[in-house]
């Protein structure tokens, strides 16, 4: 029997493919209620030992056995920024980066973001999002976990962000035009109860974005091994982020659905709760079942565009660009406030024809 262990003590046992849930699955699958699993690591992407399995009814992969909440809690506060970061606050290539990125995301989206409002960003990191929003003229806060990086959102960033999680923030139903849930869900113990309680907390007509990681495209594009990490309990592609929605009783907006097409990055809405198609998940169990098999025995990613030496190439170009293009700045305010500038100027001027 093989036996596999995650981080900070917590162990399972599986014997892999078909065998039956365990521990906190013994109710079934979170999305479809499926009662098989296949494991598909034991490793997470450092090398340490993390089980995770599959689903063999819709292809959603966990984490197995899924930390206790007082675990994950102590985690976030003061582990998960340095794990994944390696720092208790952002460096400055990274602030710069994730400015850069999330405005063009605002830009892309300007007919969303452009409605202003009362806004939340839960699991805000280093306050980018808000600082950006509040520029654009929302009324705006945050709630982030760990410690290290709400201290630098208040201090640096001046934002209204507290140290909170989901079920302490306290929030009343109807509180939000727009919440923002931006890399959180595969980190949520129960992720279909989270969305259902964010859909009470909207106003009527407010916007839900849940962006997530897209596990089908990183199986393919990273090197064999390097996938699973503790701090993400689900691992979700196009079809299961949709099916978990749909459960929630949310609903994509009709004018971003195209541009979101085929993605993990979702602009929702409440509406009718939907029950997840059984044989599209089945047939999406089949294909995840592959993807995680090619990885597997791949020695090396198999990117659908470009190779694996171009795309190494074109990394190591765009971290040094970002490098010396945050060095020019004098510190991260500096950043936050020219990204600002940048966002209200390319706002103000007119649309291509």
């Amino acid at each position: 029997m093989t036996t596999c262990c995650g981080t900070g003590g917590m162990t399972g046992r599986g014997t892999g493919q078909g065998t039956a849930l365990r521990g906190d699955d013994t109710k079934g699958c979170i999305l479809c209620g499926g009662m098989k699993h296949e494991l598909v690591s034991e490793r997470d992407r450092h090398g340490g030992l993390l089980c995770t399995r599959l689903c063999a009814g819709c292809g959603l992969i966990r984490n197995d056995p899924v930390p206790t909440e007082p675990e994950l809690d102590a985690f976030y506060a003061s582990a998960y920024r340095e794990s994944y970061k390696g720092a208790s606050v952002p460096r400055r290539r990274q602030v710069w980066r994730n400015f850069d990125r999330t405005k063009r995301h605002m830009l892309t989206y300007r007919d969303v973001y452009g409605q202003g409002g009362r806004w939340l960003d839960l699991g805000s990191g280093s306050g980018e999002f808000l600082y950006l929003a509040r520029a654009m003229g929302a009324e705006v806060e945050g709630v982030e976990p760990h410690e290290g990086y709400c201290l630098y959102s208040r201090d640096t960033l001046g934002l209204p962000v507290r140290r909170a999680t989901l079920d302490s923030s306290g929030y009343d139903p109807g509180s939000f035009d727009l919440i923002r849930l931006s890399h959180v869900l595969e980190h949520m113990r129960d992720p279909l109860r989270t969305l259902i309680q964010l859909r009470a907390w909207l106003r009527p007509g407010g916007v839900l974005y849940v962006e997530v990681p897209d596990i089908a495209e990183e199986a393919r594009n990273r090197l064999r091994g390097r996938l699973f990490h503790y701090g993400h309990i689900n691992n979700f592609d196009p079809v299961t982020l949709r099916a978990l929605a749909g459960a929630a009783g949310l609903v994509e907006l009709g004018r971003t659905k195209q541009r979101a097409a085929q993605t993990t990055g979702l602009f929702l809405t409440a509406g009718a709760t939907l029950v997840p198609d059984a044989a599209a998940l089945a047939r999406n169990a089949v294909t995840m079942r592959a993807i995680m098999a090619d990885h597997a025995k791949a020695l090396l990613p198999r990117p659908p565009k470009g190779t694996v030496i171009g795309r190494f190439v074109g990394r190591v170009h765009e971290r040094l660009r970002e490098a010396v293009t945050a060095s020019r700045f004098r510190c991260h305010r500096a950043i936050a406030e020219d990204a600002a500038q940048s966002l209200q100027a390319s706002l103000n001027a007119p649309l291509a024809a």
